[in-house]
């Protein structure tokens, strides 16, 4: 649910550090709105991006069960079935 912020986020920081750079530069108001605005629409578009490798990534990850199940069946030579358990794990 969190990553629904991560477009949003990553304009937000852009813009604000855009402004900054452009009061300590002392860049005219309209300049400085351009600009500001054309950083917006591109780290909106760069923070899409990024939310949909973190949620790839995110998706596409084994869990950490798994793992651990999928390695102790390994050398049994036989598929994990869901009611099995890991030997040494306690239920």
């Amino acid at each position: 649910m969190r990553e629904r912020y991560i477009p949003a986020l990553v304009m937000l920081l852009a813009g604000a550090i855009t402004s900054v750079i452009n009061i300590v530069n002392r860049v005219k108001v309209e300049d400085g709105l351009k600009r500001l605005l054309l950083v917006l629409v591109i780290f909106y578009v760069v923070g899409i991006i990024l939310k949909a490798i973190i949620l790839r990534t995110v998706i596409n990850a084994p869990k950490k069960g798994d793992e651990i199940q999928e390695e102790a069946m390994e050398g049994t030579g036989e598929e994990a079935k869901p009611g099995d358990t890991v030997p040494g794990s306690k239920k």
